[in-house]
């Protein structure tokens, strides 16, 4: 009966209304009222919080506040990783289709496989079979091109001599020889203001590029297949396009920005190698 008594005693307290009285300070005046339960109050607030943590839950769902959160990948960065792995793996299946076809290849000409069966599956036991070293070492055909082209690049080189063929492009002092060990191509002539630059030999301007105060740079496809270029030059008398003659000017030789000083670069390539323009032009 105790435990009853105090059961029901709690339960008469927690539904026990109160009054909540807003007075006014000076006069006394009530101004607002409120009856509330320790019930009513547990009730209101555990609504306020459940609505406030849904609320705040939907609104980081459904909106770009999300993509704050360390960790989330958005679903456009998720979908477009997912295109770039099954665009991958075709890829690979691809590459690997591709290089299965190459090994067939190799082994018809080899004459290891009949050509008949160069797109069927049972081509592909020879493919699991280690390859043989000596299939893909160079036949005697093959050197012997190679040796005539690297003969036919020599005697190219060999045309191109040291005598009137060519032109010094800027009559000066020679400061810089070329040293391609450190990948300095070219050669740099140090000249005096306003002093003018000739081509090599003739040619058709291929390009003009570069900007007033830090000078412009040509490049000149010259004949027998040389490239010429030739850099810090103040002023283009010339335009891409334009074929040049060892008589004509190109330009007026710029300042150096850096040390005040006037020198002229000029390199001549041929065969994708850098040529030895001191030796070419006989200089000392």
């Amino acid at each position: 009966m105790k435990h009853k008594s105090k059961t029901e005693k709690k339960r008469k307290s927690f539904l026990r209304k109160y009054r909540l009285v807003i007075l006014d300070e000076s006069s006394y005046e009530e101004r607002f009222s409120l009856k509330l339960s320790r019930f009513n109050v547990f009730l209101w607030v555990g609504t306020t919080s459940v609505f406030l943590v849904v609320m705040t839950i939907l609104l980081i769902s459904y909106s770009s506040l999300r993509e704050y959160i360390p960790g989330y990948a958005s679903t456009e960065l998720r979908r477009s990783a997912i295109n770039l792995n099954i665009v991958t793996d075709s890829l690979m299946k691809q590459v690997n289709h591709q290089e299965d076809f190459i090994s067939r290849i190799q082994l018809v000409l080899n004459g290891e496989l009949d050509f008949d069966t160069l797109g069927k599956l049972s081509s592909l036991d020879y493919l699991s079979k280690k390859p043989d070293a000596s299939l893909f070492s160079s036949s005697k055909e093959e050197l012997a091109l190679r040796e005539k082209v690297k003969d036919a690049e020599l005697s190219l080189k060999k045309r191109i001599s040291t005598d009137s063929d060519f032109q010094i492009p800027l009559i000066g002092v020679l400061i810089e020889p070329s040293n391609l060990s450190r990948k300095n191509y070219g050669i740099n002539i140090k000249g005096t203001p306003g002093q003018k630059i000739f081509p090599l030999k003739d040619g058709t301007l291929l390009t003009v590029e570069g900007t007033p105060s830090l000078g412009y740079v040509m490049i000149i496809q010259h004949t027998e297949g040389g490239v010429g270029r030739y850099s810090r030059i103040a002023e283009a008398h010339k335009k891409p396009g334009d074929f040049v003659r060892k008589g004509d000017v190109l330009g007026l030789l710029h300042k150096n920005p850096e040390d005040e000083t006037f020198i002229g670069h000029f390199e001549y390539w041929l065969n994708g190698e850098s040529l030895d323009l001191k030796k070419l032009l006989g200089l000392k």
